[in-house]
């Protein structure tokens, strides 16, 4: 390219998208699709400027990819690529072929079960409304279903009369297979034949003869084998009715293609209605292949602001990176506003600038493109400019500094408020002073313009630069200066070193060497470095505080959160308790009522003996005592609230045990008496006055009873519930003595699945984990060994 020659916007766009490498990502997306053209769609997307269509899609996306998490999924399996079939169709005369046909079969199909699948799931609103245009054809959809079979043949009961030509041939290939197998039997025992067999020829049936022998049976030769040894011969005997076959067969062939061209003529009629059916679907397979893109890198709805100047990126990570190892990438958060429009990233090389500048670039032009990027993104829309990588070239006489500045200069030409830029190593390739000098030129302009940008440096000049001028924040690719290796945190606010001494030092050159280089840089640089080497340490310290600080405040207000819980449902159960208490006590000073007025009445009546009604009275007093003290004891066991530690006796045991833990809801406790553990309902338990004897405790291994199930079903549940779920069930099982956990998650995609299977990797109380035996429930089914 011509130094001289600016390049348009389109292709601007274009170049800066692919140094982002977005068609990678892209291509990624679209392996996910079923079809070719939903495929080649999802290939071709770029940054979209329609608010309304980009807004329904993500909306859709999000949708299909919460059926996909909850172990369901949209029905395209069977949908299939009809342009072809489409352009025949608008072609006058031309008819389909029956494997054509089962194609435009397989859409009416996969329309049915699509439309059926939406109305089933009434909260996905934006799929409602993508897939309310969608047509079903049921009668159309039979018709082909009952003529072509799903190998691609016409069914013999496609029509009548189709049926009477089959038959005809079958009955016709049968007389004359039998006549000629008279024929070769007889030829045979003669040693005329070269092969005992019957065969075809041009259509017709013939006999296998040795070319010595072709003039001893009357009859028409169709052909020679290649050796020569052999002549195909028709019988003059079997002509009539090698002519009545051919006959047949012409006539199956016409009617053939008159059912072709009825059911062609059928689906012209409504090819408008079932083409946009076609394209519906083809979008829609575009979005569940980005969905499962989304669950596959754990992407997160973007939030479009058209009214908004600010980007926001949180914990977001390269995509192709995640690829490798999910554990090992390191999330990015960074933020555009009016007040912070530059950001002015340096450090070390390899210490991750480019990878960072990319991440940034490209998870704005996915969120733009209808692709989740992996972490939370709030952007207006944006052209995105970019100038990484070198674009020397011999051919148009470019070096390396000269092709950035001719890419800075297009940049220039199209950068304007909506425009986010980055440019890698800025002006790197000349006098360091002067391109310093050229760099704060370029970023000035880029101010001047109100456009985002991110540019990345080694140069001195630059992080002073960004430490003075208001609307560019300074920031650095963490290192760790002691075992020498970057991080790849991402530090706002900190501009970093370049390490070139310690790297260098470290690599082993020597010490006169680096010393006059010490001395030629000189105190204001050593400065420098050394003060933004402070300031890094103190920012890692004051992070790790602050981290320290918000664990202990989560953990605080997760104890007052259960402590209020634990209050307010002792409040209720006090209040219910006392309801019943006194509705309790009234009932029995009624009865002891009822009995005092019985017995006086008995007496004056003087209807039983004065012994025998005392008798009576005092154990029906006596029962009433009961009662009472019963209900006291109650009322005394219920408003006293357990705690761990306490001492306990069990109802209807006068042993003195200890609470070892109680649940979050407080009505099961872990309970020691005589060494023995085992779980129990709280309401069982009454604080004991006694301590326990702790010297009578058993020196054998503790063991625990309790009553926790083997099995756990979480099929259709979230993989953050099911995962929160089957972490309770170890607990359980833990303390109830059980070794094996069978959790069935089911098979769908898969993704309930490898949840669980991650969260089981990292869980210290598992010993080991397999997919279940097909007689268990084979891959829909995980047994667990604990430890």
């Amino acid at each position: 390219m011509d130094s001289d020659t600016t390049i348009d916007q389109h292709h601007l766009r274009d170049v800066s998208l692919a140094e982002l490498e977005l068609p990678k990502v892209l291509q990624r997306v679209a392996s996910y699709c079923v079809t070719e053209s939903a495929a080649e769609a999802v290939a071709s997307l770029l940054p979209e400027k329609n608010l309304r269509a980009l807004q329904l899609d993500l909306d859709a996306i999000q949708e299909i990819k919460d059926v996909l998490l909850a172990d369901d999924d949209l029905p395209l399996e069977s949908l299939s690529d009809t342009h072809h079939e489409f352009k025949k169709l608008n072609i006058e005369g031309a008819f389909l072929q029956p494997s054509e046909l089962l194609r435009i079969k397989d859409v009416l199909f996969t329309s049915r079960r699509v439309e059926a699948f939406v109305a089933k799931h009434d909260q996905a609103e934006a799929l409602h409304e993508i897939t309310s245009h969608l047509y079903v054809n049921r009668l159309l959809e039979k018709h082909i279903h009952d003529t072509v079979d799903e190998h691609g043949a016409i069914k013999d009961t496609a029509s009548r009369e189709l049926g009477n030509i089959r038959r005809n041939i079958i009955n016709t290939s049968s007389r004359l297979r039998g006549r000629l197998q008279k024929m070769l039997k007889r030829v045979s025992e003669e040693s005329l034949s070269q092969d005992e067999y019957i065969t075809q020829r041009e259509g017709r049936f013939v006999l296998p003869m040795k070319a010595e022998n072709k003039r001893s049976i009357p009859g028409i030769i169709h052909g020679v084998s290649q050796s020569g040894q052999t002549v195909f011969v028709e019988p003059a005997e079997t002509y009539e009715l090698n002519n009545e076959l051919s006959l047949l067969y012409s006539e199956e062939r016409r009617e053939i293609e008159r059912i072709l061209r009825v059911l062609t003529e059928e689906l012209r009629a409504d090819r408008v209605k079932v083409q946009a059916t076609q394209q519906v679907l083809q979008h829609c397979d575009t979005l569940r292949a980005r969905a499962l893109y989304a669950v596959k890198i754990g992407g997160i709805q973007p939030r479009i602001l058209p009214d908004s100047g600010e980007i926001e990126l949180v914990n977001v990570k390269h995509p192709l990176l995640l690829e490798k190892s999910d554990s090992d990438v390191v999330p990015l958060s960074i933020r555009f506003d009016d007040e912070k429009l530059g950001h002015l990233i340096s450090g070390p090389n390899a210490g991750g600038k480019t990878v960072a500048l990319k991440c940034i670039g490209l998870s704005v032009a996915m969120a733009l493109s209808g692709v989740f990027p992996s972490g939370m993104l709030i952007t207006p829309f944006k052209d995105v400019y970019t100038s990484i990588g070198d674009h020397q070239s011999i051919e148009n006489d470019l070096s390396t500094f000269s092709s950035q500045i001719a890419r800075l200069r297009d940049v220039l030409q199209w950068a304007g408020p909506d425009s986010l830029v980055l440019v890698d190593e800025i002006c790197s390739g000349t006098d360091p002073q002067e391109g310093a000098a050229l760099s704060v030129g370029v970023m000035e302009s880029l101010l001047t313009r109100k456009a985002g940008f991110v540019v990345t440096t080694h140069q001195s000049a630059l992080k002073s630069y960004g430490l003075t001028r208001e609307g560019i924040s300074n920031a650095s690719m963490e290192f760790d200066s002691e075992k020498l290796h970057p991080t790849y945190r991402f530090l706002e606010g900190v501009p970093g070193n370049s390490y070139a001494f310690y790297l260098a030092e470290n690599m082993g050159v020597s010490s006169t060497v680096m010393a006059v280089a010490r001395e030629y840089l000189g105190d204001s640089h050593q400065s420098l470095e050394e003060s933004i080497e402070i300031i890094q340490r103190h920012r890692q310290n004051i992070e790790q505080e602050l981290s320290d600080a918000r664990k202990a405040q989560r953990k605080a207000e997760q104890a007052q959160k259960q402590y209020e819980e634990k209050f307010s449902s002792f409040r209720i159960k006090y209040k219910e308790l006392m309801r019943v208490a006194r509705e309790e006590a009234a009932a029995i000073v009624d009865d002891a009522n009822k009995l005092v007025e019985k017995t006086i009445r008995e007496v004056r009546e003087d209807k039983r003996a004065p012994g025998e009604i005392k008798k009576e009275f005092d154990a029906k007093r006596q029962n009433l005592h009961k009662k009472a003290a019963a209900q006291k004891k109650v009322v005394k066991r219920e408003a006293v609230e357990l705690q761990a530690g306490d001492a306990v006796v069990l109802e209807g045991f006068n042993t003195v045990g200890e609470i070892l833990s109680l649940d979050e809801g407080g009505k099961h406790a872990v309970v020691e008496f005589d060494s023995v553990k085992f779980r129990t309902e709280t309401a069982k338990l009454q604080k004991s006055q006694k301590s326990v004897n702790k010297s009578k405790r058993r020196s054998q291994e503790d063991f625990v009873i309790g009553d926790a199930n083997s099995r756990m079903d979480v099929r259709g549940q979230f993989p953050q519930d099911a995962e929160l779920q089957v972490e309770n069930r170890i607990a359980e099982s833990l303390m109830s003595n059980v070794h094996e956990l069978t959790v069935v998650h089911g098979k769908g995609t898969g993704a309930l699945r490898k949840a669980i299977h991650s969260m089981l990797r990292q869980h210290p109380a598992v010993d080991s984990f397999r997919d279940g035996e097909l007689s268990e429930g084979g891959s829909g089914v995980t047994i667990v060994t604990l430890q």
